[in-house]
């Protein structure tokens, strides 16, 4: 049987994101993959399995980058492309409790993903917000009316807000592990 919850969890919260798989496989619904704002899982037995997610900007040596987390006893479950790469969801079942499971061993690797994700998210956000601000003021300027813009108004101020939550959160994470 699958199952599909949605879900929306910004690219900064892929702790959360991870969490939320682990606890999803725990009760029997294995991740297959993500859809639409959307998660799809299979049933299955219940089970500790660790997921850790990666994005990957180029995908030329994708066959290497992936036999490296599979000789690390990582299965890849699900590639999502978005930009010029990919995230990737991996999975490792857990035998031992007390030994946290993650795909980055130093903090310079955790450092750097943070970074390649907030460069991206962030010129991604700059550039909606001035498409958004260029067709707001297109529009008070050839309707003369303000009522009309107010849509677009809204949708520049939650992506303004929203993008500049990712960015404040991803930076104070970075700054986190830096101080380490």
């Amino acid at each position: 049987m699958e199952k599909k919850v949605f879900k929306f969890i910004t690219v900064d919260q892929l702790d959360k994101e991870q969490d939320f798989l682990h606890r999803m496989a725990l009760e029997g619904w294995h991740f297959t993959k993500y859809k639409n704002l959307r998660y799809h899982f299979e049933e299955g037995k219940p089970a500790n399995y660790i997921y850790r997610i990666d994005y990957k900007e180029t995908l030329e040596d994708l066959d290497e980058y992936l036999t490296i987390f599979e000789d690390a006893g990582w299965e890849a479950i699900y590639s999502y492309p978005i930009f010029q790469g990919s995230w990737i969801y991996f999975r490792k079942l857990s035998t031992d409790e007390t030994q946290p499971l993650e795909i980055f061993t130093d903090k310079d690797s955790m450092i750097g993903l943070l970074k390649k994700v907030r460069m991206q998210w962030t010129w991604f956000g700059t550039f909606m917000s001035f498409i958004l601000l260029f067709i707001l003021l297109s529009n008070v300027f050839t309707t003369k009316s303000l009522i009309s813009g107010i849509p677009i108004t809204i949708c520049f101020l939650v992506i303004l807000i929203l993008y500049g939550k990712m960015f404040v959160n991803l930076t104070k994470k970075i700054n986190h592990l830096e101080e380490r």
